[in-house]
């Protein structure tokens, strides 16, 4: 196991997850949360934890968004998936005894509710409630993930930027009065990637949105400013 492979240091100040008693109620399975684990809040640009290191703990993110990052043969880093409100982040590694196949990494100020690995095993085990709320967690983010498929394989590069940001702003239910505060903090060769374009291409058609009042860039933090024609 090679911590260094991950190719980042910055971390939320702590190593493994926040101590602290499991609580044992429920939230309702609808709104898209449970109670169990301790919540902590996370800076921007922390490391939640990292890629090729004993999975400890599994995340589910209560506000925020995470970008997960993960270090090729050849040294590179690629992006390779954001995830925002509701997300359950390092459950495949835990429940298959498996290494985190990649870094996890806060894009903006983020809350997450962390649940230690052996506390998430016994309960996805012996509580029936936790298992099938569980089950619908991951089965939500399933077909969120093929559905994302869908849309790199039939819209083009201008319509998955418009998807992506569509959708980001649809999973946190921002209102029209919120949008000037949504805003995406990638940088041009983190979002090419996400999409499957050059950065150039991108270049093109960022400054295409900004023309047609979608979208603003400043110092490298893209915002919407046009949510209901981006789709």
């Amino acid at each position: 196991m090679n911590k260094r492979s991950s190719g980042f240091t910055k971390s939320a100040g702590r190593s493994g997850p926040p101590s602290g008693a499991l609580v044992s109620s429920f939230a309702n399975p609808e709104d898209g949360g449970f109670d169990q684990g301790v919540v902590q809040t996370y800076p921007a640009q922390a490391v939640i934890f990292h890629q090729d290191t004993q999975a400890h703990a599994v995340y589910l993110i209560e506000h925020g968004l995470v970008k997960l990052v993960r270090v090729i043969p050849n040294g590179h880093a690629i992006i390779v998936g954001l995830r925002r409100r509701h997300w359950l982040i390092g459950a495949p590694s835990v429940l298959l005894d498996q290494l985190y196949s990649f870094t996890a990494i806060t894009l903006v100020s983020s809350s997450l509710r962390c649940i230690p690995a052996k506390d998430f095993l016994d309960l996805a085990k012996t509580n029936e409630q936790f298992s099938w709320y569980l089950h619908r967690l991951l089965a939500r983010q399933i077909f969120k993930q093929m559905k994302n498929v869908e849309a790199m394989k039939c819209l083009s590069a201008k319509d998955r930027i418009k998807h992506i940001l569509r959708d980001m702003i649809d999973d946190q239910n921002l209102a029209v009065p919120e949008l000037s505060d949504f805003s995406l903090p990638l940088t041009n060769k983190e979002l090419s990637q996400l999409l499957a374009i050059t950065p150039e291409h991108l270049c093109r058609l960022l400054k295409q949105m900004r023309q047609e009042g979608l979208i603003s860039r400043v110092k490298g933090v893209l915002t919407v400013t046009d949510a209901d024609n981006l789709l």
